[in-house]
């Protein structure tokens, strides 16, 4: 694994010192293919490269949770793709490289496991408590679209629409519910862990991005979300819930992950010396 993220990092940080070295493609969505700048990017490989001479799953873990939050641009990818009458512009070249950014995440988190001690199953109010601010960052969402009207919604094609808030409010509602729930356990696992963690992960990425450049724009005097309609006030509630949503449902989705995992030689052994 540790040869992987070395090749990994050395490939993709020769991209980004190619891009900045002004060869990158003309992305369709606004700013650069990563939230940060391709400088940054290339030194975030040479850093991802040093910390395998030494592992510190803290570290790799930070990193692989940076990787992440720089490619959050891939949510808006994969809601293009599924839903295109939406009017949200597909960029495969910027999904292409976002993809290698989370590749680079998952290499470096994988590795992190690696090194780790098996972690402790949470207690069952946890995984709760994180599928109910879910419940109530998206229930939020919603009424903050209420006070302002759904005629207010940029986005465009009727049917997509409809196809998109019914997961909206599916996701916000219904997978939390069964992450947490014993009817859970009876769908496929991968069935509920997929979802629940890349939408949480997901969100959770984007809107703390999303919340860091509104907080600069606000320092600035400047719109805080541009100029699209909508009142700054409806972002300062929409972002913080959307950022407690994901963050609730990664929870959510890591208690069910230890709720539903396998267990290990090492446990067996010690219930068989308990009995």
């Amino acid at each position: 694994m540790r040869r992987a993220v070395v090749v990994w990092a050395a490939a993709y940080g020769g991209l980004r010192i190619w891009f900045a070295t002004g060869h990158a493609f003309e992305w369709k969505l606004p700013g650069d293919d990563l939230l940060v700048p391709n400088w940054v990017a290339a030194i975030g490989c040479l850093v991802a490269a040093l910390a395998v001479i030494r592992v510190w799953p803290r570290l790799l873990w930070a990193l692989a949770a940076g990787w992440l939050a720089a490619a959050a641009f891939l949510l808006l990818d994969l809601v293009a793709m599924v839903l295109p009458g939406l009017g949200i512009p597909f960029d495969l070249p910027g999904m292409l490289s976002r993809l290698g950014a989370v590749a680079g995440a998952v290499l470096l988190g994988r590795l992190a496991r690696a090194h780790q001690s098996e972690a402790k199953p949470w207690p069952h109010w946890v995984p709760v408590a994180g599928a109910s601010l879910a419940v109530a960052g998206c229930l939020t969402r919603l009424a903050a679209q209420v006070v302002v009207g759904f005629d207010q919604m940029p986005y465009d094609g009727n049917l997509s629409v409809l196809l998109f808030e019914g997961g909206f409010v599916l996701a916000g509602t219904l997978l939390p519910f069964l992450l947490v729930h014993r009817i859970g356990r009876y769908f496929p696992r991968w069935l509920l862990l997929l979802p629940g963690f890349t939408l949480g992960a997901g969100i959770t990425a984007y809107f703390t991005v999303g919340l860091i450049q509104m907080i600069a724009n606000a320092v600035r005097g400047e719109p805080v979300y541009g100029d699209v309609g909508l009142p700054d006030s409806f972002f300062w509630v929409a972002v913080p819930a959307y950022i407690v949503w994901g963050a609730g449902l990664t929870v959510a989705a890591r208690g069910y992950q230890f709720a539903t995992r396998k267990a290990t030689d090492s446990e067996c052994d010690l219930q068989i010396t308990q009995r």
